[in-house]
């Protein structure tokens, strides 16, 4: 009888707090086109950002991708005319570094809405990851991937973020990965700048409650891009057995589901199984619904499973540390 009652209790609980979610979630901005939008696309010359650019002209936006080669800009600018779907698109590339002083990125977006609209969309592309172990880093490298990684997505959101809060319009897109969920052997520089850029964003999700203005934070998986063929250069060899097992995604498959999620204003774009259990463990921000009920009836479970998962990676860790110990003594 207890036993019943308490089962009662808690479903009569769990009701009443989905009903209160319900009503108090703010509804969420639904775009189905970009028509007459401007779209800016950093670390738009390749890889990730160059797919959202593509895909973002295919809904009719007129479209900005920023970078600093001119040729590699230049050939992505050729490449998206050929998807222009009316007369009216603008396509264009702007060379800038988004590492530079503010100012400089200031004037640099302020030319871009004079020459083709005001920005409606910001995606924060530009990113690098070098790996290795924290204390084989190079200060320089450090240093590198927080400018480009944090400073990268802080300063262009910055500038669009008042005029987008000014006019109760726009979505801001946030790339981070799942390094960010979790700490990983050989990430360790390149998930300290990407957890900053959670950071932020999990903060500016609070700032824009109860506004018309939207911000989605992706967790890429690996991704067959320029920029991850660099990365695997660097990676030690534990950590490709750590990251290998998730498999290699197209940058077309990636960018078009990135766009998708932040036009539905979704908060978090995830994919694949590791990126929906690390987010519903991690991610602390109100998404939806849904994302409260799995979170509140499966979080010992998955924490469960995490824990296997970890040990696993623990195993690889120790192996790998076994392995050099031999060899340095032959």
């Amino acid at each position: 009888m207890i036993c019943i009652i308490s089962i009662s209790v808690i479903v009569s609980g769990l009701a009443i707090l989905l009903v209160f979610l319900h009503f108090s979630i703010d509804k969420r901005m639904l775009y189905k086109n970009l028509n007459n939008k401007h779209v800016v696309v950093t670390g738009g010359s390749s890889g990730i950002g160059k797919a959202v650019a593509i895909e973002a002209v295919k809904l009719g936006a007129n479209v900005t991708v920023i970078g600093r080669d001119i040729k590699k800009l230049t050939s992505v600018v050729t490449e998206m005319q050929g998807h222009l779907i009316n007369k009216e698109q603008k396509v264009q590339y702007a060379s800038l570094d988004v590492t530079s002083d503010y100012n400089t990125i200031e004037k640099c977006f302020s030319d871009l809405e004079n020459k083709i609209g005001t920005i409606f969309m910001l995606f924060n592309c530009a990113g690098m990851c070098i790996c290795g172990k924290f204390e084989d880093m190079k200060i320089d490298e450090i240093k590198q991937m927080i400018d480009l990684n944090y400073f990268g997505t802080a300063y262009p959101t910055k500038y669009v973020l008042p005029k987008m809060k000014e006019r109760n319009e726009g979505i801001i897109v946030f790339v981070s990965t799942e390094a960010a969920l979790l700490g990983i052997y050989g990430y360790s520089a390149y998930g300290a700048a990407k957890w900053a850029v959670r950071g932020l964003a999990e903060s500016v999700f609070m700032e824009l409650v109860g506004t018309n203005v939207r911000l989605t934070l992706a967790f890429p998986p690996d991704t067959d891009t320029p920029g991850f063929k660099q990365e695997e250069l660097t990676k030690p060899a534990e950590t490709k057995l750590i990251s290998g097992s998730g498999g290699l995604h197209s940058p077309s498959k990636v960018g078009r589901k990135m766009l998708q999620d932040a036009l539905k204003g979704k908060c978090y774009s995830v994919f694949g199984f590791s990126g929906q259990l690390l987010s519903l463990l991690y991610c602390g921000s109100i998404d939806s619904v849904s994302q409260v009920l799995l979170q509140i009836v499966t979080m010992g479970f998955l924490r469960a499973i995490v824990v296997v998962i970890m040990l696993s990676f623990h195993k690889i860790v120790r192996d790998g540390l076994s392995k050099k110990k031999k060899e340095s003594s032959n």
